[in-house]
């Protein structure tokens, strides 16, 4: 086996389900309620624990944030067995009427020009398992989240990929922001970081896969959602994602 990261599980250790999520501090935080919960993995940004919700067997592991650590994670947790895997994040809203606290289940991603190019070329498409997409997208409004779909952009920097201007005296150099008008004129909902690898892989490798992202900023109006509320929301977005796929 060539995982080198998560070196403490083995085939048969993930559960019908495993949850991932950018910062390891938000695997306690979905997964304390947890019957039978056991930490298998705490090494640099990856922390896997498996347990029981609702009587099933399911997992929850954190990437790190962007493209090279989740891809070392995706990789590893396929290498495992996991049989379905949902990204349980957050992203920044584009569209003006999408609120910080909303929820999007992003049926695809927009993927910056090469990234993951060395598994497929960038014609290939990094996009949602259609039937997790609804049940998950169903399951949010039957839980009275405000909830949207459609497709997003998976970039791989936090600052010029999301056309972001760095606060850095002296520089002359400019994000071009117009690139995000591109995009909004093009449908783009929202932006982030992991979940077009996540798509990618999935595809690739025929497993199942989705996310559902917590809007913690708008881009329209700069508004975040306060750290305790997003922290509740990501909670129950997450539970409500198990009882979805699950039941």
């Amino acid at each position: 086996m060539s995982s080198e990261h998560l070196t403490h599980i083995k085939k048969g250790d993930l559960g019908e389900v495993t949850l991932v999520v950018g910062d390891p501090g938000r695997v306690d935080l979905i997964s304390g309620d947890w019957n039978n919960r056991k930490k298998l993995e705490d090494s640099r940004e990856f922390v896997l624990v498996v347990g029981e919700f609702n009587g099933h067997h399911v997992s929850i592991c954190s990437t790190g944030m962007g493209v090279g650590s989740t891809e070392i994670c995706i990789i590893e947790l396929l290498e495992n067995d996991a049989k379905m895997i949902i990204r349980c994040g957050g992203c920044g809203s584009w569209d003006e009427n999408i609120h910080p606290g909303d929820i999007i289940v992003n049926r695809a991603m927009v993927r910056t020009k090469g990234l993951l190019g060395e598994y497929v070329p960038d014609e290939y498409p990094a996009v949602a398992d259609p039937l997790l997409v609804n049940k998950i997208y169903q399951g949010a409004v039957k839980a009275n989240f405000k909830a949207y779909t459609g497709i997003g952009l998976t970039t791989e920097t936090y600052f010029f990929g999301q056309y972001r201007q760095p606060k850095i005296e002296g520089s002359s150099l400019q994000v071009d922001s117009s690139r995000m008008t591109y995009w909004q004129e093009r449908g783009i909902i929202n932006a982030e970081m992991e979940s077009a690898v996540l798509f990618l892989l999935g595809s690739i490798y025929r497993v199942p896969v989705a996310n559902c992202l917590v809007v913690h900023l708008s881009r329209a109006t700069y508004t975040w959602e306060e750290p305790a509320d997003y922290n509740r929301i990501h909670k129950l977005s997450a539970e409500t994602v198990l009882r979805s796929v699950l039941e």
